[in-house]
């Protein structure tokens, strides 16, 4: 079973995202912090990230992305960026993954569709995805 880690200081979202993905047969970990995301990335060594962008102290998710791609060296873990930027701060540009300064896999806007958000992750693991023992 694939091990997901999500970095979001909003638990409401968190509970709508974790729903899904253990319905989708992800066993889910997370964090609310970038401090507790760090220990736990370390530590839990999650098959993937989603990462949020805003959190207390502002825009930490872009710099968590490229602690754990740069100070930790884990360039194949895969980085899902879900964010509300777009919408709430109403930015004139729309930011992608970029190795340099967003070094992350995908990026998408909140809300997203459970079914979509799935999808993404299971085409990001590929084959490292492992196959339910005993599917539904």
């Amino acid at each position: 079973m694939a091990k997901i880690l999500i970095i979001d200081d909003d638990p409401d979202f968190v509970l709508a995202v974790r729903m899904p993905l253990e319905a989708a047969g992800f066993e889910v970990e997370e964090a609310a912090t970038t401090e507790e995301g760090i220990k736990k990335v370390l530590g839990v060594q999650p098959d993937l990230v989603i990462l949020d962008v805003m959190m207390p102290t502002g825009y930490e998710g872009f710099e968590t992305a490229r602690a754990i791609r740069e100070e930790h060296g884990l360039k194949e873990l895969p980085i899902v960026m879900l964010t509300s930027l777009h919408e709430k701060r109403k930015v004139p540009y729309r930011f992608a993954p970029d190795e340099t300064y967003l070094p992350v896999d995908v990026f998408l806007d909140k809300p997203i569709e459970p079914d979509a958000l799935v999808d993404t992750i299971n085409e990001l693991l590929g084959e490292r995805r492992e196959e339910p023992k005993h599917p539904l």
